[in-house]
């Protein structure tokens, strides 16, 4: 065994995802591993000291070996699909593919029934796109798609993803794009380009020299290069850009500013909204570039994935959602941790945690210490002390045993 493992005897418990949940028991210097479902029934027993680490896309489940040294891939019950043989299994599936990375540092990808469908015999890689994948030979990149075949060949000094049929490629130290033919679309010629981030953009971000500007999908100008930085905000082809030591966001999809250089920062688009901050003033701003509250409280705190969002005024806390409603005004003088449809986590100064309604119904009364992992998920939130909670505040009853000892909660 190796220390990191030598904890003292305790049981810890993932949240629910795909319906399933792993739960880790540390007995005597050996891990168990044990899959439930929503009934708190036993799914399966893992192999001693083997790591069920996190279930992924279809059910499918990425597992470490005794010393975290390498992963393997097991199937929804809990049935070995690979051997250990891989350094990362990369989070998330593209296409139905993972992208791997063997013992010796090789990329590849997996099946989700464990197939190595391309060999780990290349350097680098990314995700498939399109039904292709640039990978990296020796110090050289091309494309391949899903048997393997080379699609485009060796010869470039990098590659990034394929959208709508275009990809961009740098030869000569000068970023072009090309297409799946590996014909030339736009001239090697731009310091960076940022056309991966979204498919159907009519416009796109690129650097000549220290400075960025905009183009079509043809490489003619559209806003010439003056702007002093650039970043993306989300995949849908919004972007800031810096100039005067202000920001503005730009929209692919409209080819335009929406917004003129007023921000001093800016974050990332989110179910619609982005936050924006003008000096000491803080906002949420929708896709039209209209501030949701006009700037009026002292912190404001989106809830990813929701229409939700914390707001804080004079060291009190309320909620309203995207559009600007108000659900509770700034009364509690707890925060809001996590927030999910009409149940919030709430947390005091001790960072003790505890479940309400937003009519202010408490679901899980405060208890000293108490905290939870993330929001709901399947229907339950889990507590650190591996309590399962529906969202009426009913505790999820385990039906199984931890050598031969009935475990209940």
């Amino acid at each position: 065994m190796t220390e990191n493992l030598n904890y003292m005897d305790e049981t810890t418990y993932n949240g629910f995802n795909k319906n399933k949940a792993i739960i880790r028991d540390w007995r005597n210097e050996i891990t168990r591993c044990y899959l439930i479902n929503t009934n708190g029934e036993l799914l399966h027993k893992f192999e001693p000291n083997i790591w069920a680490d996190r279930i992924e896309d279809d059910n499918v489940i990425v597992a470490q070996n005794d010393d975290l040294s390498a992963e393997a891939l097991f199937d929804s019950n809990g049935n070995r699909l690979t051997d250990f043989k891989y350094q990362t299994i990369y989070g998330g599936v593209e296409e139905g593919f993972f992208e791997v990375k063997d013992l010796n540092g090789k990329r590849g990808h997996l099946s989700l029934t464990g197939e190595e469908v391309i060999p780990c015999i290349y350097s680098d890689g990314h995700y498939f796109e399109e039904g292709i994948a640039p990978m990296k030979l020796g110090d050289k990149w091309g494309v391949v798609n899903h048997k393997n075949e080379t699609v485009i060949p060796f010869e470039y000094e990098e590659i990034c993803w394929c959208n709508n049929n275009r990809i961009t490629a740098k030869l000569h130290g000068k970023w072009g794009i090309i297409n799946k033919n590996n014909n030339k679309l736009v001239d090697f010629k731009f310091d960076e380009i940022w056309l991966f981030i979204h498919r159907d953009c009519g416009s796109i971000p690129t650097k000549l020299g220290k400075k960025w500007g905009i183009i079509d999908v043809y490489g003619e100008t559209l806003y010439d290069f003056i702007y002093d930085d650039c970043d993306s905000l989300d995949e849908r082809g919004w972007f800031k850009f810096k100039k005067d030591n202000k920001w503005a966001i730009y929209s692919c999809e409209q080819n335009k500013f929406i917004s003129d250089f007023v921000y001093d920062k800016i974050g990332i688009f989110a179910n619609g909204i982005c936050k924006v901050h003008i000096g000491e003033r803080i906002d949420y701003i929708d896709f039209y570039n209209t501030p949701i509250s006009d700037f009026q409280y002292d912190d404001i705190k989106h809830f990813y994935k929701t229409n939700l969002v914390a707001i804080y005024k004079n060291g009190k806390c309320g909620l309203m959602n995207t559009g600007g409603k108000i659900l509770i005004e700034p009364k509690y003088n707890d925060y809001i941790k996590y927030a999910d449809e009409n149940i919030l986590v709430m947390e005091n100064d001790k960072y003790s945690q505890y479940v309400m309604d937003i009519a202010g119904k408490i679901i899980i009364p405060k208890k000293e210490y108490q905290r939870f992992y993330g929001g709901y998920s399947c229907g339950y939130i889990v507590s650190r002390d591996g309590e399962y909670f529906d969202t009426k505040g009913n505790k999820l009853n385990l039906k199984f045993t931890f050598d031969n000892k009935e475990f209940k909660l």
